[in-house]
């Protein structure tokens, strides 16, 4: 199923729901005053975190909330926590069901062997040498 959208009628009455007695249009969730076409209208819950039967009933404005960039954009907006979440929850979807992708091996071709490496002579170890020089007695 796709996200589900609001329409223009829906939005507009969102727009109007926010709008404050003196005809200014405010954040519905902080309060702020903002500007002309500085808001957008976002879902309450995101859309992919609702259950399917949500998805199958049409959108309505009960649904829908005017925020501004204050609170829809930016690090502690709306938008990163929603990313977050639906990140978190098909994580857990697919832990829950079985649907986590196994580990594979790195698939590579490998190093080819060539005929002279079967015929390398191994080094022979040198004697160990001393790590410092033993001082000279005087007599």
């Amino acid at each position: 199923m796709s996200r589900r959208e609001f329409s223009r009628n829906q939005k507009e009455q969102i727009v109007e729901r926010a709008r404050t007695a003196s005809g200014n249009v405010a954040c519905e969730r902080c309060g702020l005053v903002l500007k002309q076409g500085a808001w957008e209208v976002d879902h309450i819950i995101a859309e992919a975190l609702r259950p399917e039967a949500d998805k199958q009933k049409k959108i309505t404005i009960a649904e829908g909330q005017l925020l501004g960039k204050c609170c829809h954009r930016g690090e502690d907006g709306k938008t990163n926590k929603d990313v977050t979440l639906i990140a978190k929850a098909k994580r857990q979807y697919n832990g829950a069901n079985g649907l986590k992708a196994p580990k594979q091996k790195i698939k590579s071709a490998g190093f080819p062997v060539s005929q002279s490496a079967a015929k390398r002579q191994t080094k022979i170890p040198l004697a160990p040498r001393a790590l410092f020089k033993p001082i000279e007695e005087t007599r």
